[in-house]
């Protein structure tokens, strides 16, 4: 099993959709893959055209597995959902001993082959437990000043996490997204991104329209558009997150 933890310290960056795709792109090659909402916003759920829920909250706080909350949304893929009751379960966990190990103790048993972690855009002690648990954390990031700012940053974070728990998180990847092959602070920052990160980074995944729709649509865009820039890249150049998913299953 492999546990990747969706992460960046900044919102707006396609985290979800991020988290999502993969998870659904996994699944659809025929992998067992569970995706946790660590977000109270909720927005797995309604990318998936799930109604949000509380199963994060019900399964720590009746010291169950994630696996015990589950639920199925097709072949190959599980959730468990997120909403409002998360910002009370981090409340809660706030005041408790060990508390960056809670999503360890609930994946005890998990038979999945991935476990993907969709973390809030915040420094939280849900966000923590997810680096601890993790076995990668894979960074999606626009092209603009702040946003790679915020690649630093949440790297920052992982090390230190590293420090004072025997988590064995490493960095999977560092993925582009919104790529404007036109715009001239793309290109800069992605050449910045490389020349930093070297192979670490991911290939692009284009800007596209297509994401916001599938979303409003309570779609993946496996289904809604699965012939679009974001997933299967530009006819040249081999990007979108198909070509991240193939990465992936390097890891």
């Amino acid at each position: 099993m492999a546990i990747i933890a969706i992460a960046n310290q900044k919102g707006g960056v396609g985290k979800t959709t991020t988290a999502v795709t993969i998870a659904d792109g996994l699944a659809r090659l025929g992998k067992s893959v569970m995706l946790v909402d660590l977000d109270p916003q909720g927005n797995v759920a309604d990318s998936l055209g799930v109604d949000p829920g509380g199963d994060l909250n019900r399964a720590i706080s009746n010291n169950m597995t994630l696996q015990d909350v589950a639920i199925n949304v097709h072949d190959g893929l599980d959730i468990v959902r997120s909403d409002k009751t998360t910002v009370v379960l981090k409340s809660k966990l706030a005041g408790m001993d060990f508390r960056e190990y809670v999503l360890v103790n609930a994946m005890d048993d998990d038979n999945h082959d991935y476990v993907i972690f969709d973390c809030a855009p915040s420094i939280d002690v849900l966000h923590t437990a997810a680096l601890v648990a993790a076995d990668y954390l894979i960074v999606p990031t626009r092209l603009d000043q702040f946003s790679v700012k915020g690649v630093v940053e949440v790297l920052r974070t992982l090390s230190s996490i590293r420090r004072f728990s025997n988590s064995g998180c490493e960095v999977g990847g560092i993925i582009p997204t919104f790529y404007d092959r036109q715009t001239v602070e793309t290109q800069e920052q992605l050449e910045n991104l490389v020349s930093t990160f070297g192979e670490l980074v991911y290939p692009v995944v284009p800007v596209d329209t297509n994401c916001r729709k599938a979303h409003r649509a309570g779609k993946t865009l496996f289904e809604f558009a699965p012939k679009c820039r974001a997933l299967v890249g530009y006819p040249e150049l081999p990007c979108g997150y198909m070509a991240v998913i193939n990465r992936i299953l390097k890891l």
